[in-house]
């Protein structure tokens, strides 16, 4: 594998490379004896070995833990430096970009939970540092859910499916 991939200027990375075996024969073999099938994270997301609703054993994805708490550890920073500098509506505006790029990029089948727990952390975050804008509080949780349903931030949609129809 590293020579052919020498021949495209490519080279392997020998501390993140390694083999599994992952495949759909070794799945089953894992689930009959009781076992955890193998995963991996790749493009910012796990792929793992599941099972559908009828019970066959099927690939699945989710987004990556790593990736996840990245995402909202940047957002945390990022409002902690513009709660004061925006105001309000554009504050919004901007929020619902990032949280739209976040869905369009991690929207693949079998990712609704992981995506509906970004969602909500999201609203968490917004409602903390809205609140740290002065000394006094900006909203409480029921002014704040108001706020939400006149002004909806992008809700977590359209999946890309994965597999072919």
């Amino acid at each position: 594998m590293p020579r052919r991939l020498e021949k495209f200027g490519l080279r392997l990375n020998t501390d993140k490379t390694k083999l599994l075996a992952f495949g759909k024969r070794h799945a089953r073999h894992s689930f009959g004896t009781g076992q955890r099938p193998s995963t991996f994270d790749f493009l910012g997301l796990t792929h793992y070995w599941g099972r559908s609703r009828r019970g066959y054993v099927r690939l699945k994805r989710k987004t990556s833990k790593k990736r996840l708490r990245r995402s909202l550890v940047e957002v945390n920073l990022w409002l902690r430096q513009v709660r004061n500098t925006l105001k309000l509506p554009v504050l919004w505006q901007a929020i619902g970009r990032k949280m739209r790029g976040h869905f369009n990029y991690f929207g693949v089948s079998d990712n609704s939970p992981s995506l509906n727990c970004f969602e909500q952390k999201i609203h968490e975050l917004l409602f903390k540092w809205l609140n740290r804008r002065s000394q006094r509080r900006s909203f409480n949780w029921g002014s704040f859910q108001r706020y939400r349903t006149r002004h909806p931030l992008p809700r977590p949609g359209r999946i890309v499916s994965l597999f072919p129809s």
